[in-house]
């Protein structure tokens, strides 16, 4: 892709003038498909643990796969057009679609992308439940405002796709479904571990690098 479109592109969505774009090899799109399965992260870096449970999801459900990156990030620093456009070439050598938006909650995702599965690993999973993560909204009644967002998302015929993960202590765990409201479900599902389990992580990944240099 010419580099003045990208840069224009990229700095239209940092400046919320178009809500995202998605990036296969030299194509880009401004929609975004139903049934899709929607796998967020930083990719920092896009590893094997990253393909495999989006191979993994889309096979199961027979969904069209896209990698997300939002700009702005609930516990990282916003990227720059130069950190996009690095992002944007791994992926594409990497042959998935990538979409790049300024919207790091699933809320404003699921406004988005309706109609669309969001795969998430345990850890997410459970940043949905947590307090922390629900900056702007009244902490003393925080039960209620999580079925408000689980509700706007269930509105948008969105769903979760959830697949176990290592924790800090290397255990391997899953969803828990007794912290989900009854209501809700049925709006999310297990990657169950026989489908998908790889205990690569991009911390680990980082850590190497470092001791190498």
């Amino acid at each position: 892709m010419n580099q003045k479109k990208l840069k224009n592109i990229l700095s239209e969505i940092i400046f919320q003038k178009i809500p995202f774009c998605s990036f296969n090899g030299n194509n880009f799109s401004f929609i975004i498909p139903n049934n899709s399965v929607i796998l967020s992260g930083s990719f920092n870096p896009l590893h094997e643990g990253h393909k495999e449970m989006l191979i993994a999801a889309t096979k199961e459900n027979n969904l069209n796969p896209y990698l997300e990156i939002s700009i702005t990030n609930v516990d990282k620093e916003s990227l720059i057009i130069s950190d996009i456009k690095k992002k944007i070439q791994q992926i594409n050598n990497s042959n998935f679609s990538l979409i790049i938006s300024n919207s790091p909650r699933f809320i404003e995702k699921s406004n988005l992308f309706p109609n669309s599965y969001f795969l998430i690993g345990n850890d997410t999973f459970q940043r949905l439940f947590d307090s922390k993560y629900y900056p702007d909204f009244n902490k003393s009644d925080i039960q209620s405002t999580i079925n408000q967002t689980l509700n706007i998302i269930s509105d948008n015929n969105c769903k979760f796709i959830v697949a176990g993960r290592i924790n800090k202590k290397d255990i391997f765990t899953k969803m828990d479904l007794s912290i989900i409201p009854k209501r809700f479900k049925y709006m999310f599902s297990i990657l169950e571990e026989s489908e998908f389990r790889n205990d690569i992580s991009s911390t680990k990944i980082r850590n190497n690098l470092r001791g190498k240099q």
